[in-house]
């Protein structure tokens, strides 16, 4: 599955006309740069799934159980708005946590196209965006990140809890 990502990545960046699909795009990729070209940033990926999930789900769990705490005082059930917000909460702290993995996991699957520059590994990555951009340069591209994961993981969580009958 994870060569798709890494086709997905660069369809996504290539310029128009330069390969037909993901299929003669992964063929060509693992003849020319080999077949571990096809798994560029997967180890990032999995380093980076692991405190994301972490930090967001706890999150929210603790999020809800304030909230809880508090509707149960007021002699009230948690609504969808409370639910979609912790949903939020949550995971921006997470994204923000760890958004320079994911944006070191997509610049290594770009590494070595054209126009694009080539990277070692990790840490070659990683300290060339400090070096080039500082600190900043680390969340470049969250901002529209953002907009894409944060309601999709908010409505997520909001509707397996109203599933689950912990809502409403």
């Amino acid at each position: 599955i994870y060569p798709l990502e890494v086709a997905k990545t660069r369809l996504a960046v290539s310029s128009a006309g330069t390969c037909s699909g993901p299929l003669s795009l992964m063929a060509g990729m693992a003849r020319v740069e080999g077949v571990r070209a096809l798994y560029k940033g997967c180890g990032t990926s999995v380093v980076g799934i692991v405190p994301n999930a972490g930090v967001d789900l706890a999150m929210n769990s603790a999020l809800k159980d304030v909230a809880a705490a508090y509707f149960c005082q007021k002699k009230e059930e948690l609504g969808v708005s409370v639910l979609l917000g912790c949903g939020m909460l949550s995971s921006s702290v997470a994204m923000v946590a760890t958004y320079p993995l994911s944006l070191v996991r997509t610049r290594l699957q770009a590494s070595g196209m054209p126009g694009a520059r080539k990277y070692e590994g990790f840490t070659d990555c990683f300290q060339d965006i400090l070096r080039r951009d500082g600190y900043r340069g680390l969340y470049r591209g969250i901002l529209p990140n953002a907009m894409k994961v944060l309601p999709a993981a908010s409505i997520s969580y909001t509707i397996f809890d109203i599933l689950n009958g912990r809502a409403l």
